[in-house]
């Protein structure tokens, strides 16, 4: 009886190693994925305050403000 009850042991270890090593690899890719959509979200934020520090120089508030904040009003200064 012993035989089999270690060979249970041994088996049910083989098992959980093979889900962990699985479990491991399904989370590295998960990880690569949101790497991945993290730098695309980068992106689209340059491309976003490129085209807002564009309409915002546009419209003679060059160095007043910030990029994507108003300037204050000629009142409001």
């Amino acid at each position: 009886m012993p035989e089999s009850t270690h060979g249970g042991h041994a088996r049910r270890r083989l098992t959980l190693d093979k889900t962990s090593h699985v479990r491991l690899l399904q989370a590295k890719r998960r990880i690569a994925e949101l790497e991945e959509e993290l730098d695309e979200l980068r992106s689209a934020n340059e491309i976003l305050l490129s085209v807002t520090t564009y309409f915002h120089n546009t419209n003679g508030h060059a160095l007043l403000g910030r990029p994507g904040i108003p300037a204050p009003d000629v009142d409001d200064r």
